[in-house]
């Protein structure tokens, strides 16, 4: 567990950040250069409410923000951290990094993990022994549908009774570091734009879940149950679509 910091000025204060502060964390997140955002469903306004989301304030300005709410029992990520000038990127990025572990730690929180979406935020994710244990990649799709799908499958539009089944699946087809909630994926499924679940034998056994634009597509979302993978049943799940990347 990181050692406490003490606050870098006496004038300043971290408190938990409330809906008290939503406004003036709105413009704080739209104002400044250097902020991170976790990617996925959630804005970290949403989060407000959570612990720990930590904000240090000076004179009732923000001066920098984290938020590392977490969504299961065992793991929290970094869902956002900002500050508001540049030179106190590395001693508030240190002093808040240290409150938020002690706080996971007093709620059973027993893994701290990241995104790493700018050079500087890896840069402070290395600076406190952060270690790389994944690549994402981003791949474009430029194959042809399946003519057919398995026999005694049909695919079939999402709907919310079906998203705790949905959930089973996706906790099934991945590791705790890449599950997602039930609430995530009630969020990512009002967010999108095309939600399909795979049923054999009137029982869900995958589902995708994708973003639909002008031109593209994303492909945000794909799990089949491990009894039914590698029989095609992921490449008919969005047979029906055309994203051009996923």
């Amino acid at each position: 567990m990181a050692a406490k910091n003490t606050l870098p000025n006496p004038k300043s204060a971290i408190i938990q950040a409330t809906q008290i502060n939503y406004e003036q964390l709105a413009d704080f997140f739209n104002q400044y250069h250097h902020i991170h955002r976790h990617l996925d469903w959630f804005d970290p306004l949403d989060w407000l409410g959570e612990q720990p989301f930590l904000i240090e304030v000076e004179n009732d300005q923000i001066n920098s923000v984290i938020c590392t709410v977490p969504e299961s029992n065992e793991i929290a990520w970094i869902r956002a951290f900002g500050v508001r000038d540049n030179h106190l990127l590395r001693s508030r990025w240190k002093m808040l990094l240290a409150e938020s572990i002690q706080r996971l730690s007093a709620l059973g929180i027993k893994k701290l993990v990241s995104l790493a979406l700018h050079g500087w935020f890896e840069n402070l994710l290395k600076s406190e022994n952060f270690n790389n244990h994944h690549n994402i990649v981003v791949l474009e799709w430029q194959g042809k549908f399946p003519k057919k799908q398995p026999i005694d499958m049909t695919i079939r539009s999402m709907t919310d009774c079906d998203l705790s089944d949905v959930e089973l699946i996706d906790h099934r087809a991945f590791p705790a570091l890449w599950q997602n909630s039930l609430a995530g994926l009630r969020k990512a499924f009002h967010q999108t734009g095309i939600s399909t679940v795979a049923t054999r034998n009137e029982q869900i056994i995958g589902y995708q879940i994708s973003t639909a634009m002008t031109i593209y597509g994303h492909l945000a979302r794909l799990a089949v149950h491990p009894d039914y993978q590698h029989q095609n049943f992921d490449g008919s799940l969005h047979r029906d679509r055309s994203p051009a990347s996923s």
